[in-house]
């Protein structure tokens, strides 16, 4: 007879925090490309002169949003591994068993995320983050110290390397802020939509190199955090959250904060492709902070989940049709074939719509949750990895221990 355990709320609550940084810096980056996503504070989705409130977007977007819920989503990823790992050897797998699953499992991840890549969305993260979990589950049994050291090293080649670009930027000799890019008002029908989109598709996996090395670093620290028991006991482990938090603060106040205002303006402008470049080196390490920050917050719920947190926690329950979600209500939303919102709006429009894209997957997430009923990509995805019962069975030795 398997054991019931207690299932912890923070992971999900931290997928649907993420979920909800995704949606609007997908947004500000990629769905909604417009006049405003050319040249001086593009970078932040665009600031109207004169807008104060277009100021205070542009910070926010800045401190908060661009590379926030992606490396939170990747800590998560890397959670999950250690949870599938110890549920594994709970349930009587050798470690080479336990690889085979986690190859499966996490080879098909990136089977949708190819398909949702190349179908309706040339951002996706799935397909990375399913090749990513190959690799985890490759070297999953090294030592957690071998683990930390190696995830340190990515860290440290990934922001070198793109500190350099930072300062290649300052001095005049790289400007990262696009010329010109593919506007969405082009995009008339579904047709041009999904054409330019696997054109698109097809030069992101040019990049995927590049953004490898920067998401394996903190997808190991959440695999430790998981083998760890971090999230698990956060009293124990209160001191290495804390310190994470405070890495996170300081990426935000002294990276985000000055590119926000440099893009607003405040600053001066030349500042903008700075910055942006300090946040794409050092942005990963806010990921492990803000997840901290979930886990201290919420020490004393002891996993019950308060009436304000139900929608975010079902919604982390589906965080894979939610992702996918989000992509089809962009597409209804801003193309031209669509509703079209969004033609000409600056970052304040821009991160609105993003919240409306996050508010209607929240709903449908709640809704599923109120009829018991796992979301629709959840339910393909473990028939597939885990077969009928959808779930990882005990060793018959196990089963009768």
């Amino acid at each position: 007879m398997q054991e019931k355990r207690q299932r912890l709320i923070v992971p999900d609550l931290a997928r649907g925090t993420a979920l909800l940084g995704i949606a609007m810096a997908n947004t500000v980056q990629s769905w909604v490309v417009n006049e405003w996503s050319l040249g001086p504070s593009s970078t932040v989705g665009g600031v109207r002169p004169d807008s104060a409130v277009d100021v205070m977007s542009a910070v926010f977007v800045a401190m908060f949003v661009r590379v926030r819920g992606l490396p939170m989503f990747c800590m998560l990823l890397g959670f999950g591994v250690g949870l599938i790992v110890a549920s594994l050897q709970r349930k009587g797998y050798t470690p080479n068993e336990s690889r085979r699953v986690l190859i499966r499992r996490y080879g098909l991840l990136a089977v949708f995320g190819l398909a949702h890549g190349f179908l309706l969305f040339d951002g996706d993260i799935m397909f990375l983050y399913g090749l990513v979990g190959v690799a985890l589950a490759l070297v999953f049994t090294l030592s957690t110290r071998v683990l930390r050291r190696i995830s340190y090293w990515f860290f440290g080649g990934f922001a070198a390397f793109t500190t350099s670009g930072a300062i290649a930027t300052y001095f005049g000799y790289f400007n990262p802020m696009p010329t010109s890019r593919p506007m969405t008002g082009d995009l008339v029908s579904f047709g041009d939509f999904f054409a330019r989109n696997m054109r698109g598709e097809v030069a992101a996996l040019g990049q995927l190199p590049m953004a490898f090395l920067g998401l394996v670093g903190v997808i190991l620290i959440g695999y430790i955090w998981a083998r760890e028991g971090v999230l698990a006991s956060v009293s124990a482990h209160r001191r290495i959250l804390i310190t994470w938090v405070v890495i996170a603060s300081a990426v935000i106040v002294f990276i985000g904060l000055p590119w926000g205002l440099s893009a607003a303006d405040v600053l001066p402008s030349k500042l903008e492709p700075v910055f942006f470049m300090l946040n794409q080196a050092f942005g990963f390490l806010t990921g492990p902070g803000i997840l901290a920050t979930l886990a201290l917050l919420t020490e004393k719920l002891n996993n019950r989940v308060p009436l304000w947190a139900s929608a975010f926690v079902a919604l982390g329950k589906r965080s894979m049709s939610g992702y996918i979600a989000q992509s089809v209500f962009f597409i209804i939303l801003v193309t031209p074939a669509g509703f079209g919102l969004g033609a000409h709006a600056s970052v304040t429009g821009k991160i609105a719509i993003g919240l409306l894209v996050f508010v209607l997957t929240l709903i449908v997430a709640a809704v599923l949750e109120a009829w018991g009923k796992p979301g629709p990509f959840e339910w393909v995805h473990r028939r597939l990895a885990y077969g009928p019962t959808k779930r990882i069975e005990p060793k018959p030795q196990a089963a009768q221990a």
